[in-house]
């Protein structure tokens, strides 16, 4: 991963998505419970009161 998206490169949540095309999203899995969180947040993420580390 890479490190210039922020706390989403260690969160549990973070999903990556790739296009047909090449380009690379970091979705936010807890939008889909909790409005609150952007589906792909603006990037890199340094704050995020739902973050949890990958274990």
């Amino acid at each position: 991963m890479n490190s210039s998206i922020g706390l989403c490169e260690h969160c549990t949540f973070c999903r990556i998505i790739r296009s047909d095309r090449g380009s690379v999203f970091y979705l936010c899995e807890r939008s889909f419970t909790d409005p609150n969180y952007a589906k792909y947040p603006r990037l890199p993420v340094l704050s995020c009161p739902g973050f949890t580390p990958i274990r």
